[in-house]
């Protein structure tokens, strides 16, 4: 009788304790941007792209940015060497102060038929909210290898970032 009376209360609790801790909401993906850059030329650094956490806020619809993860696909002839990711402020007049750099390698390097697909940051791995804590929003550019890219016979280079949040 004791053991299936402690049982009880033990059920009771549980239930209890249940219904009062809050639900959090899992994270999950929030919005996708994708960038077309077009043609890539050797040894070239493409044109920073730009975004603002406030804008994606607003335009995705959520409360919350927590991680990114980016992606990059090449089509034809094209070798990619290097993404750059800042964390970044401007100043009124609108010029870019940008944080510390994170450069990571890429290693996309396509045959003038094929397509190719790197993660650059992987589920659990992505740039998380940490690293650009006190900035506005962040920059990211891409630069094609030293050679591989033939811009005659044009490739194709497109970047996708998705946004995870809540």
């Amino acid at each position: 009788m004791k053991k299936l009376f402690g049982s009880l209360i033990f059920a009771i609790l549980f239930a209890f304790l249940l219904t009062t801790i809050p639900e959090t909401q899992a994270q999950g993906i929030v919005g996708v941007k994708s960038y077309n850059l077009g043609t890539l030329a050797n040894t070239v650094w493409e044109t920073y792209q730009n975004g603002n956490f406030a804008g994606l806020l607003k335009e995705f619809g959520c409360t919350k940015i927590d991680s990114i993860i980016i992606s990059m696909t090449v089509e034809g002839e094209a070798d990619v060497d290097t993404l750059d990711w800042y964390p970044c402020n401007w100043t009124s007049n609108g010029t870019a102060v940008n944080g510390t750099v994170k450069t990571f390698t890429v290693t996309l390097n396509v045959a003038a038929a094929g397509t190719g697909t790197e993660r650059l940051f992987v589920t659990n791995a992505g740039i998380a909210s940490s690293l650009w804590r006190g900035y506005e929003g962040f920059r990211w550019r891409t630069r094609g290898a030293v050679s591989g890219n033939d811009p005659t016979d044009p490739n194709n280079c497109k970047v996708t970032l998705t946004f995870f949040g809540s």
